[in-house]
């Protein structure tokens, strides 16, 4: 009896320990546990500018490239030279314009519009609406500019009146500038015309046209 109380003694203790080391698992297992990682990071930077786009005039005549130029950008801007101060039917009188792009401008292109006019008169006496004129993109300014083939920007079919601008489907391109050196100049060339058989009340007349170059970059 005494041998077999003893082993009964050892099952039972060992049955305990067995029981607590299974509560110690349990235990062990459903408890959290914090890893230590390793971490790292990558970077990206990006730079951005705008362009540049702008654009300067020269109305002298006969034109000259060393000529002043001028950011005309309030109206009336620079002034046409035509001599056209007496004007009497069948005259005719030309002017010359330049446009370029400034220095560090991208290119571009220009759009003539149609001007805004002033006159004395009214009626049969309003000289500005009949004036007629033509315009031609021409490194030179005079009649020869408007014969053979020449490049039309206004009257390719005849003389406007003062209330046309450029024509459909004309583009006027600006050159891009270099980093010191502005672009290529776009020269126009303007023709004026009092008609023959322009009416009398005429006489004595004055008219301002004042048109705007309207300069859009190309990217």
């Amino acid at each position: 009896m005494g041998r077999r109380q003893a082993k009964t003694k050892r099952g039972a203790a060992f049955l305990r320990a067995r029981a607590i080391l299974a509560g110690a698992l349990v235990l062990g297992l459903g408890s959290s546990v914090t890893l230590a990682s390793w971490t790292d990071s990558d970077f990206a930077a990006g730079s951005f500018g705008a362009s540049v786009f702008q654009t300067e005039s020269n109305v002298t005549k006969p034109y000259d490239v060393q000529g002043a130029w001028s950011t005309n950008d309030v109206a009336p801007g620079g002034t046409l030279v035509f001599n056209a101060a007496a004007m009497s039917p069948g005259t005719v009188a030309y002017a010359p314009f330049a446009i370029r792009t400034k220095a560090t401008s991208v290119a571009g292109e220009v759009v003539l519009g149609v001007p805004v006019v002033t006159s004395s008169g009214t009626g049969n006496a309003d000289l500005g609406a009949a004036l007629r004129y033509r315009v031609v993109r021409s490194a030179t300014c005079q009649a020869s500019s408007f014969t053979g083939s020449p490049t039309w920007v206004v009257g390719s079919d005849g003389a406007k009146p003062f209330t046309s601008g450029q024509a459909a489907g004309v583009v006027n391109p600006l050159a891009a500038a270099t980093a010191t050196l502005p672009g290529t100049p776009t020269q126009f060339c303007f023709e004026v015309t009092l008609p023959a058989g322009a009416n009398t009340a005429l006489q004595g007349q004055t008219a301002t046209a004042t048109w705007q170059f309207t300069a859009t970059s190309s990217s």
